[in-house]
């Protein structure tokens, strides 16, 4: 492939009877032969079938049977398709054909199938495979994920839908969060930034599960975890010396970090997503979107200037939110990357400590207590010194007050008829 500045990705043609099965050549040793023209030569060589029409002559069978369209963006479409293989529904995701693709165009969209394959964590799409479809375009296959964004879920809590109400009170809000924490959590381990997080971009499951998607936009940096064992995500664009992208601004404005808003590409790291994770915890309390500007170059001037961290009090003021969630949210979207979580592991386990202190008091919960645990970070809004100070009328069960001043009234009562009689 040559090294132009647009590239046709077509090869030569493949009909639907091309074999289902991988032929030709081994695989390169990955990274160490492997680049982007490369990769190519391989998928071409393998060219598993793929047909649109089940009526179609097929000999031998193709593996995948083209379903209806999922969604479409800029760069490629997802559509539903039958894994024939293993009998199973799957999404596929194709990049765009055109007059011609860029270079660096194709080699994104390897890389995201990569990243997103490499990625092996419950709150990641897991992808299944990569290939090259008749005709020429790239596509590669993964999770079916059947359930609606979590854009879609604070949509339903903004006009009060009862039933969200219920299925999304304050605790659940809280362990959903920090299960898109704990996915992110694992990427920044492994040096993935995701750039474009959002509640469009958040999928929950139809029995419960996150599912993070959506990773074109990812960049691979050095894990800020020294002592993590496993490998780093390794991708064709590091390969193919591709890794850099200065000056360019890529995502959601109304969720960018301000780093990301003024396009400093070196600065952009895991903090950047600590900083749009801390606007979707804003907003999915307080139902409100902290940047509400009407038009794109609006929301990303206020992005790129933020005023200070964000007030979750200031977005929905009629709401009580504890002093707890209104300090982890300040934290994460402070304007300056060094008074952030430095990655959604530290985030998350401060969302831990919210949850535990939403959870009914035990003498399991007080023995399971962690040694370091923050009294700042106390529901509602007291430290223990004060919880101390008030044991004594904490500790006298509240279910005897009503009997004791009942006692109390019928003795008088009996007092008073004694003394009239």
């Amino acid at each position: 492939m040559s090294d132009k500045a647009t590239t046709k990705i077509h090869r030569r043609p493949m009909s639907p009877t091309d074999t289902a099965d991988f032929e030709g050549h081994p695989p390169p040793v990955f990274l160490e032969a492997i680049n982007l023209e490369s990769l190519l030569n391989h998928l071409e060589d393998a060219r598993p079938s793929i047909i649109a029409d089940i009526s179609e002559d097929q000999t031998p069978p193709a593996r995948y049977i083209i379903g209806q369209e999922l969604g479409s963006g800029s760069v490629g479409q997802v559509i539903e398709a039958r894994d024939q293989h293993l009998g199973r529904q799957v999404a596929i995701k194709i990049l765009h054909d055109g007059e011609g693709l860029s270079r660096d165009g194709i080699a994104r969209f390897v890389a995201e199938a990569q990243i997103t394959a490499q990625l092996e964590h419950p709150s990641v799409v897991p992808v299944h495979e990569i290939g090259i479809m008749p005709g020429g375009m790239l596509y590669f296959s993964m999770k079916l994920v059947k359930g609606r964004s979590l854009g879609d879920v604070i949509n339903h809590l903004r006009i009060g839908d009862r039933e969200f109400r219920r299925a999304y009170n304050y605790l659940a809000r809280l362990r959903l969060f920090q299960r898109i924490c704990q996915g992110m959590a694992y990427a920044h381990a492994k040096g993935v930034v995701h750039r474009d997080l959002k509640p469009g971009n958040i999928f929950i499951g139809e029995f419960g599960e996150v599912q993070i998607m959506d990773w074109g936009l990812a960049k691979t940096v050095k894990s800020p975890l020294p002592d993590f064992d496993e490998d780093p995500v390794a991708t064709v664009r590091q390969a193919s010396g591709m890794n850099t992208m200065g000056g360019a601004i890529a995502g959601t404005p109304a969720y960018m970090s301000p780093e990301q808003a003024r396009g400093d590409y070196i600065h952009i790291g895991p903090q950047s997503d600590v900083y749009a994770l801390g606007l979707i915890l804003a907003e999915f309390m307080s139902l409100t979107r902290v940047y509400r500007q009407a038009t794109f170059q609006a929301t990303l001037e206020a992005a790129r200037s933020p005023k200070g961290e964000v007030d979750i009090r200031a977005l929905a003021p009629r709401a009580t939110f504890s002093h707890g969630v209104d300090r982890v949210i300040r934290k994460a979207t402070h304007p300056d990357i060094e008074q952030r979580y430095s990655h959604a592991g530290e985030l998350s386990t401060d969302i831990a400590k919210l949850i535990e202190e939403q959870l009914p008091p035990s003498s399991i919960k007080r023995s399971i207590k962690p040694d370091d645990y923050d009294e700042d970070l106390d529901m509602s809004g007291n430290t223990h010194e004060d919880e101390a100070d008030n044991s004594d009328e904490k500790d006298r069960p509240a279910s005897w007050r009503p009997y004791l001043i009942g006692a109390a009234a019928m003795l008088a009562v009996q007092i008073i008829v004694y003394l009239l009689w």
